[in-house]
């Protein structure tokens, strides 16, 4: 039976001095998505992480009634995480269409600290992943005033490597909706094999940015669902591991997934989005166009070019 994905480890293609090499982007070009290793600040990282442990303690609600609580110094109780059931979606108000915290059996996903200064510092706002990103798409980028917010994988009972091919279900191959460019995923522990590391279909950006009407903004063509069907049934997906403050730059069409877990630990991850810095609807017209995501920073363009023949039109690269 094919395996549901494969255990990716980026080589280095680094070169001393230089912010993205040219063996780097041609990577990302290629690929889709590009690994820099242990690149965020491990002191605000540390500091980030006791603030995020304290966050999830606080604020997230276990079931009524039960004898599960969650610490952080007891890996025992990381598993199977027995959570209050979740309120439903707000149907309208500022946080229209998401919970700030959402939890949902084995993930967590704590939206609410997206626009915490600590947070902003330690991913989007760094200024060696900035540098990344302008290196990348553009000098001229959008402020990033919020994340999306830290996810969190929890684990079950530990599975075997034979186990795999049942876990192929846990993936959700997808890509974003809004306005998406180039986007950023950084690890907060380290991420090894098969404990739900960030999960990419190599090579697939090329195929879905053919499939939009435009090159940035959610404009999905009628094909769309069939050739997502296609990538996710053709293209062999690599769960990316990596160490602690490792960052994944992905670009905004390649589709993607949470990944298998099978392991012990839980997986951490805060996410995070870059667009040039162009003019974007209001929130109003984002909901009269059903694509209001307050929880994101990647805002429609008003004016957006339509999708040509050179999917790199806008971008950097280097240049």
């Amino acid at each position: 039976m094919k395996r549901p994905s494969v255990v990716f480890e980026m080589p280095d293609l680094t070169i001393p001095g230089e912010v993205v090499s040219e063996a780097e982007m041609d990577f990302f070009c290629e690929y889709g998505f590009l690994v820099k290793k242990r690149f965020l600040d491990p002191d605000k990282l540390e500091a980030a992480l006791d603030r995020i442990w304290a966050h999830l303690l606080a604020k997230v609600p276990v079931k009524p009634g039960t004898s599960w609580a969650l610490s952080r110094d007891d890996k025992q109780t990381w598993k199977d995480p027995d959570w209050a059931e979740m309120p439903p979606h707000p149907a309208d108000g500022p946080f229209q269409g998401r919970q700030p915290i959402e939890h949902m059996r084995r993930i967590v996903k704590l939206h609410d600290l997206g626009n915490e200064n600590y947070i902003l510092d330690l991913l989007p706002n760094d200024p060696g992943v900035r540098e990344v990103a302008e290196t990348i798409l553009s000098r001229d980028l959008r402020a990033v005033t919020r994340v999306r917010g830290v996810y969190l994988v929890f684990p079950s009972e530990p599975l075997s490597e034979g186990k795999l091919e049942d876990q192929g279900r846990f993936l959700g191959p997808h890509t974003d909706q809004v306005c998406q460019q180039l986007n950023a995923c950084g690890y907060l522990e380290d991420v090894n094999p098969r404990n739900g590391g960030f999960t990419v279909y190599p090579g697939s950006h090329k195929r879905m940015f053919r499939e939009h009407r435009y090159e940035a903004n959610w404009s999905p063509l009628g094909s769309f669902q069939d050739t997502l069907k296609e990538v996710a049934e053709t293209i062999e997906p690599y769960e990316i591991v990596a160490e602690k403050g490792s960052v994944v730059f992905w670009h905004g069409r390649t589709v993607h997934s949470v990944g298998i877990h099978l392991g012990a630990d839980i997986r951490w991850a805060l996410f995070a989005d870059f667009t040039q810095d162009q003019p974007v609807l209001t929130d109003d017209e984002h909901k009269d166009v059903n694509q209001y995501e307050w929880f994101k920073d990647a805002k429609l363009f008003r004016s957006d070019e339509l999708a040509g023949d050179d999917m790199w039109r806008g971008w950097r690269l280097g240049r």
